[in-house]
């Protein structure tokens, strides 16, 4: 695997990329005056898992033609689930606006007359903030900081080709944020305290059809913040894979993963067995949208987890059972 280890421009003048590979923090400079391509894709989103049984998403990003802001809340022991968002085309001054590095302080916003959503980046937090009222009377209130943020927190980052030299992805992932605040969505309100956050940032220019699997989740291990990331089947990952888990904030890099379906069990193992475990599903957070010409079907079931990883220097750490998921998702957009 071949790991980033300075600042390196991403794309040269034509829009091809110039480097593959991962690193721990934002070593690839994203010029998007070399993106020639009409179908940039940019989103920032950010999941958060509190009280042992529910999730937050929210979501600002484009597709290129069509734009989305939505925030939704999902109760992991019934099955129920509140949402509220905004589909429409995208406007020029909301393209310009996203961020090219999610580790500089920024403020990324979206206005319109029914709904208002910024995320706040600083040195010190993130802030997350949405207040919507939508035409169908649905209301939405979202306040959270999340902290654990550092300079010396390492993250997931990778810049992954296709077959296309002119076909790329750049994908952040940081997890183990420490997440307070509020939400509602309808008649649905949590404080949420000492919850587990997740953020994953993309951008990049790829084929219109294409599928992914990806897993994500969190806790606390002996007092110090645990955290994995597994994904496959989006582009070419021999120069690197998405594959890693965190530690205490220090990022453990993988080779691949297989997963393996026996009855309703699901197992994930890397080729070092250094990432060994188990996954009994709770609750298949099934979407599926189509519009304009955005076709999307995901399967994305959490589950409760539970197996160990093993440290660099042989230390196998056990990590008991938590909450956690790998999606399945089909797209055309």
């Amino acid at each position: 695997m071949i790991e980033i280890l300075n600042k390196e421009q991403l794309l040269d003048a034509h829009g091809k990329l110039r480097v593959a590979g991962y690193s721990k923090h934002m070593n690839f400079l994203l010029d998007k005056k070399c993106v020639h391509s009409h179908r940039l894709k940019e989103w920032d989103f950010y999941q958060i898992h509190f009280d042992g049984r529910y999730v937050l998403q929210l979501t600002l990003g484009h597709v290129s033609y069509a734009m989305q802001a939505a925030a939704t809340l999902i109760d992991l022991a019934s099955g129920e689930k509140h949402g509220i968002g905004k589909f429409c085309p995208v406007r020029a001054s909301f393209r310009r606006s996203m961020p090219t590095n999610p580790e500089v302080a920024h403020t990324l916003q979206y206005f319109s007359r029914n709904m208002h959503v910024q995320f706040e980046t600083t040195d010190k937090f993130r802030r997350l903030a949405l207040t919507a009222n939508d035409y169908k009377g649905i209301k939405a209130e979202v306040n959270l900081m999340l902290t654990n943020v550092s300079k010396s927190k390492e993250k997931m980052v990778i810049a992954t080709p296709f077959d296309k030299d002119d076909q790329w992805y750049l994908n952040y992932k940081e997890n183990c944020f420490a997440v307070n605040g509020y939400v509602r969505i309808e008649d649905v309100a949590y404080q949420i305290k000492n919850g587990f956050g997740l953020l994953d940032w993309g951008r990049g220019v790829w084929p219109y059809r294409h599928k992914w699997v990806w897993g994500n989740g969190g806790t606390v291990v002996d007092g110090k913040n645990f955290g994995f990331n597994i994904g496959w089947g989006f582009g070419n990952t021999s120069a690197a894979t998405e594959n890693a888990f965190f530690y205490d904030n220090k990022l453990y890099k993988l080779g691949e993963v297989q997963e393996i379906l026996t009855g309703d069990t699901y197992r994930y193992i890397d080729q070092d067995e250094r990432f060994v475990f188990k996954a009994e599903p709770i609750f298949d957070n099934y979407t599926k949208l189509s519009a304009f010409l955005v076709y999307n079907r995901c399967h994305q079931v959490f589950g409760r987890w539970t197996g160990y990883v093993v440290l660099d220097d042989g230390t196998k750490l056990q990590i008991p059972p938590f909450v956690a998921f790998c999606e399945h998702a089909d797209n055309q957009w």
